[in-house]
């Protein structure tokens, strides 16, 4: 019975060997504890490590502590104690009555094992050591909670056997961790790469190798400093920390470089500085240290350009002493030829960055004047909703000549000429600006374009340079003309409150819609904005026969208007118009 318990194990011990993800070796491990102590009918099962660098880190208890019937306090005691009656040893010890075998131990260590075997009612042991590469790795203990028991040679090469192929299997664990780690830094001195070529921005690049550098080594914290043997102090740009600890603004530090041993060190060496223990070197731990906290493990690689420092990564180990293989050095001393790179990269960077940059600010006094002239020019004859969209690019006017369908607006002042006469230059000009002032707003009001001033006439545009539909062009011009009536009536107000006037002055308005040729006209010297063409002589024939107060529309533009407010007028014979012509007068 117990040579086919004794295969069914084996089995499973095989299985255990061929399974090479440290990751599941645990498992595979519990998996046959438990088995062991299963067939052996132990009442205690226990594997417990002694080699922290070995994949096997954690005791493994048969049969596991209960969380349901212990609470964590209890189930941390019951491990101790078990753990206490595990000890180093590279032989195997059998143990059939321990109140004997342990009865002449007198020292501290020896009491605290014979009390553990005590409160834990362990009367029996069995002690087989795991050894791979000729050092001890863990020791795995059987226990009976009986006052005597009495183990047989089956158990003890069952035990041994099994204890073989642990070993087996953590050996060849090992191995494929070395390969896969091997290939795990081949694939991050890649991801760095791909990192510095994949951005230009200095702060991400230095991020990024920290960042994948900490992470691939396995480390407490890594730092990459910007500095030279002439800079006076350490200037910290890339930063990693294993417990996620934030650091804003990047530490400098607080030792002069000069007075900074492990940094001359690596100066005068030009290769990496190594401390496995850093308290085996006080007069080195005094020093300057990334961030300024406890280091216990140190590794300082420069950073080289031409044959000189020009900065460092530090790696650091907080909790414990550490070896640095040399295929990690080899590693940071490739990453610092990348960063070495990038450093190089960022300066190019940052220059180009300040000449782009002063090439922004002169392109944007540029365009603040270019639209400053533009908004000079152009809100002189066009609205301002229009001049904001044409000088922030929303709307693209093309001014050059060419025919299109507007309404036209003439208006101008009834005896002006009289009223000159009687006012005098000074006051006729302060009377015609205000007056032009009005009529412009008037004319914005309704998205119109002001295109000149006659003596005391006013020319505007409907549906340029905005192009808008015939029915928007007619009912904006009759609301503007009427507008402009709205404010004549305030002006004569003022005018009269401040003695200007004595009789109210009154205008009248002629609107006429057509084809116009429409543009810049005129030379280099000077040219204006305006529109030309029978349509436009029409709309100003209209404005001379009107009577005072009066908006006179062309048929063409009658046909938009509600008939409940328009009247028509006996057809006239118009000056330079061969046709008579039938217009319409609208209601103010």
């Amino acid at each position: 019975m117990l040579s086919y318990q004794l295969s069914l194990i084996c089995v499973n011990s095989y299985f255990l060997s061929s399974t090479l993800d440290s990751s599941s070796l645990g498992e595979g491990i519990l998996k046959i504890v438990t088995q062991l102590g299963q067939l052996l009918k132990v009442d205690w099962c226990i594997l417990r490590p002694f080699r922290s660098n070995s994949l096997l880190r954690q005791t493994i208890i048969y049969p596991s502590l209960n969380l349901t019937q212990d609470n964590n306090t209890e189930i941390s005691l019951k491990t101790q104690l078990l753990e206490q009656t595990i000890w180093e040893t590279q032989k195997i010890e059998i143990i059939s009555c321990v109140s004997i075998a342990l009865a002449q131990e007198n020292s501290p260590q020896q009491q605290q094992k014979v009390e553990a075997y005590q409160k834990m009612g362990i009367g029996a042991s069995l002690l087989v050591p795991l050894i791979l590469d000729e050092k001890l790795i863990a020791v795995l203990g059987l226990h009976h909670c009986r006052p005597c028991y009495s183990w047989s040679e089956d158990e003890i090469l069952l035990t041994t056997i099994l204890i073989e192929q642990i070993t087996l299997a953590i050996s060849q664990a090992q191995a494929y961790e070395e390969v896969r780690n091997l290939a795990h830094r081949e694939a991050l001195i890649n991801t760095i790469t791909a990192a510095i070529r994949a951005s230009l921005d200095p702060e991400v690049i230095f991020k990024a190798i920290t960042y994948q550098l900490g992470q691939g080594l396995g480390i407490d914290g890594c730092a990459l400093s910007l500095w030279t043997k002439t800079d006076e102090f350490v200037q910290c740009v890339g930063l990693y920390d294993r417990h996620e600890v934030k650091v804003d603004p990047l530490p400098q530090s607080i030792v002069p470089i000069a007075q900074n041993r492990v940094l001359q060190k690596l100066l005068s060496t030009m290769m990496p500085v190594i401390f496995e223990d850093m308290d085996k070197y006080p007069d080195m731990n005094q020093f300057d240290l990334p961030l300024r906290q406890k280091t216990q493990a140190l590794l300082i690689v420069p950073l080289i350009v031409d044959g000189e420092i020009i900065g460092s990564i530090s790696l650091r180990q907080v909790d414990r002493p550490r070896h640095w293989l040399s295929s990690e050095i080899k590693l940071a001393q490739a990453v610092a030829s990348q960063a070495a790179i990038a450093v190089q990269q960022a300066r190019l960077y940052d220059k180009t960055k300040q000449q782009a940059e002063q090439l922004r600010q002169s392109e944007q006094r540029v365009k603040q004047l270019n639209r400053y002239l533009t908004e000079s020019v152009l809100k002189r004859f066009l609205p301002a909703s229009i001049v904001n969209k044409v000088a922030t690019g929303e709307l693209s006017l093309d001014l050059r000549p060419e025919p299109r369908l507007v309404t036209i607006l003439f208006s101008d002042l009834v005896g002006f000429t009289p009223l000159a006469t009687q006012l005098g230059a000074q006051a006729i000009a302060t009377l015609l600006n205000e007056y032009f002032e009005a009529m412009t707003v008037a004319v914005f009001d309704y998205g119109g374009t002001v295109d000149k001033f006659i003596g005391d006439a006013l020319m505007a545009l409907f549906g340029a340079p905005e192009d808008l539909s015939a029915k928007e062009q007619a009912h904006r011009a009759i609301a503007a003309a009427r507008g402009m009536y709205r404010q004549l009536e305030v002006l004569n107000q003022r005018w009269k409150s401040q003695g200007l006037v004595d009789v109210p002055v009154q205008f009248r308005c002629g609107i006429n819609q057509g084809s116009a040729v429409v543009g810049m006209f005129g030379g280099v010297q000077r040219s204006d904005y305006t529109a030309i063409g029978p349509a436009v002589n029409m709309a100003a024939r209209l404005q001379e026969v009107a009577e005072a107060n009066a908006i006179l529309v062309s048929e063409t533009v009658a046909e938009f208007l509600n008939p409940q407010e328009i009247q028509l007028i006996q057809s006239l014979k118009l000056k330079g118009i061969e046709e008579s012509i039938v217009m319409f007068s609208v209601r103010v």
